[in-house]
């Protein structure tokens, strides 16, 4: 069984992921590390950012893992262990120049069914998870958040990281990332024309998940 959760940056797609796939005991695809451990590669190798060749050069080179650790999921590249390298302000402002490109979606949507298909049941998380990666999904999930709100979320997030991080520049950068991830001509953000949506405003983490829960029960 394959389960998505696409939605914009921030909206709590990533723990609501996490969560319902250690709830049903599936196992958890993060797609999105996949784009940030491409950025990374390429920061710390001075790549120009705007090369579409040079990135889609650092996506074909990623030697990714993924494995549960405690309620997380911990990512590698080549060993090492880049679960929290990939989570700075600067990985994140500077995703979209993973996630944009047509060369390097191709290389890292493939990486991402390869790795689906060895997971058997599974949650995966991002932005066009449902739409693009995995359209023949069982139960999709969209899930939205205010700026603002999520905003809030990331500041908090990096703090727990021990970064300090501008709330209105945190902001910016969201809703820059949105304009960004909706208008982008390969693989945009979009929500699945079946997909259930849930905006996580209002919601604690369990209350999003018990919302899912109820709607993955009433589907079987």
């Amino acid at each position: 069984m394959i389960i998505t959760i696409d939605g914009p940056a921030g909206s709590g797609k990533s723990t609501a992921a996490r969560n319902l796939a250690k709830q049903l005991q599936f196992a958890f695809l993060d797609t999105g590390a996949t784009y940030r451990a491409t950025t990374l590669r390429a920061l710390r190798e001075g790549v120009d950012l705007t090369d579409e060749a040079a990135m889609a050069d650092c996506a074909a080179r990623l030697e990714l893992r993924m494995q549960r650790r405690g309620d997380d999921v911990a990512v590698f590249d080549d060993g090492e262990d880049i679960s929290l390298a990939i989570r700075t302000e600067e990985v994140s402002a500077n995703a979209r120049y993973a996630a944009k490109p047509p060369a390097v979606r191709e290389v890292l949507v493939a990486l991402q069914r390869d790795m689906g298909q060895q997971l058997g049941d599974f949650v995966t998380e991002g932005r066009d998870q449902g739409t693009v990666v995995f359209p023949n999904a069982e139960v999709k999930f969209f899930v939205t958040a205010s700026g603002e709100e999520r905003a809030r979320r990331r500041v908090e997030q990096l703090a727990e990281q021990g970064e300090i991080a501008d709330f209105e520049t945190v902001l910016a950068n969201i809703l820059d990332r949105d304009e960004s991830d909706y208008s982008r001509a390969v693989g945009p953000l979009k929500q699945p024309e079946d997909a259930i949506v849930i905006n996580t405003d209002p919601n604690t983490p369990q209350q999003t998940i018990e919302q899912m829960l109820a709607h993955i029960q009433g589907s079987r």
